[in-house]
Formats: C-alpha cells, sequence, structure tokens
C-alpha cells in the first residue's frame, strides 16, 4: 500500500476516539499530546481513559456507538475490540478515519519517535507493523533527547542565520556546513556547548566573507 505521508497539526481541533480499553487510551494520548480536544465514545472505559476523565482532559460519552454522536470532529479513530462496530464508525466519520481492528479507513497512524518538536514516523505501508516497531526502537537507541535540544538550538539561530545570511544559498551552504556526521556525534553525546560554538565559528566565517565580498 502506497500511503501519502503527512503531519497535522490538531491543536484544539475536535477529534474523537470509539472505545476505551487500552489500546483506545493510546490512541487518546497521541491525541492529547498534539493539543487536540478529544471525545470519547464507549459504555465501558479502562482505568487510565477514567483519570483522564476526572482530570477533565477529555471529555466521555458512556453510550454504545451511533452515528447521531459524532458531529464536527476532523478525526475519528475506531478502537474498540468489536470489528463491526470498528466498520460502522469507519462510515460515519466525514474526514479522517483510523480503524485499529478490523477494515475500513483511510489513514494509519504510524510507529513514531518525539524528541521535543522533533517528529519522525516509520510507516511499512500496513505490511507490518511489527517490522515497524523494531526500526523504531532501533532508532530510538540513536536519537536521544539531546536530538530534540540539538533542534531548539537549531531554530533559535535561524533568525540570526537568516539577517546575516540574506542569501537562500548562502544560507544553504551555512547550514550544509554546520549539519554534518560531527554534529550527528556532537548530539549523540549531548556536547551542545560545542554544537553552539560551531555555529558560532560558522557565523563568523561566513560573516567575514560577507564583509569581503566574497560570497
Amino acid at each position: 500500500m502506497k500511503l501519502y505521508p503527512i503531519n497535522l497539526d490538531i491543536k484544539n481541533k475536535n477529534c474523537v476516539v470509539i472505545g476505551g480499553g487500552e489500546v483506545a487510551l493510546r490512541k487518546i494520548r497521541g491525541l492529547l499530546a498534539a493539543g487536540a480536544n478529544v471525545k470519547v465514545i464507549a459504555p465501558e472505559i479502562c482505568a487510565g481513559v477514567e483519570e483522564l476523565f476526572k482530570r477533565g482532559e477529555i471529555s466521555l460519552l458512556r453510550k454504545n456507538f451511533s452515528e447521531e454522536l459524532i458531529s464536527d470532529e476532523i478525526i475519528l479513530i475506531a478502537a474498540t475490540n468489536n470489528p463491526e462496530v470498528n466498520q460502522r464508525a469507519a462510515t460515519a466519520g466525514k474526514f479522517l478515519v483510523n480503524v485499529v481492528e478490523g477494515a475500513g479507513g483511510n489513514f494509519n497512524v504510524p510507529s513514531n519517535i518525539r524528541r521535543g518538536e522533533l517528529l519522525l514516523t516509520i510507516s511499512t505501508g500496513a505490511n507490518s507493523p511489527a517490522f515497524a516497531k523494531f526500526i523504531r526502537q532501533m532508532l530510538e537507541l540513536e536519537l536521544g533527547e539531546n536530538f530534540g535540544a540539538g533542534l531548539e538550538i537549531i531554530s533559535a539561530r535561524r533568525r540570526e542565520v537568516k539577517k546575516l545570511l540574506p542569501n537562500p544559498t548562502a544560507r544553504k551552504l551555512f547550514w550544509q556546513k554546520i549539519l554534518t556526521q560531527e554534529t550527528w556525534q556532537l548530539l549523540k553525546r549531548g556536547e551542545l556547548n560545542e554544537l553552539e560554538a560551531k555555529i558560532n565559528h560558522a557565523l563568523e566565517s561566513f560573516g567575514a566573507q560577507s564583509h569581503d565580498g566574497t560570497d
């Protein structure tokens, strides 16, 4: 299956999860982490979902699923242990529908790694979720939390670089000089001060070239 890759901004967007078990809980947490407004529809719920409801993080309808309970949600996730219910939910969704068990739906939730604002997703086109999980676990060993911190540093310096180097080609060359295998190793070791020093040195070098008219 050839899938179209996309990352959605669902902050403050309405989403609905059908089901209240452990699988549904994982889906709910993923939506909440992205800032969504989450409604859960399920006659019975697990302790984790109950806790989220008590804390006011989700809304909850303790009912069996029916189409009239769906309104303006842009994402519907059918996560019950009943394929028939999931199938009915899949046909009720108006926009993006993910079915955990059974047929239907038009998107899946890939295995992913989060490091701050850094997000990597792994998909096998529904051929092998186990292989996607394996790849994720291997990458998690390689990509520690320092990669998220490194992204924050790079992001903070972008405006400075753009001001010093208004030419897009010059900026491209600058970041190519920064983002090397050496930088990868600095991030793995957590040497963020060294990364800052590398950026400062490169800025001084490119700044000198700009003043000399050699860029």
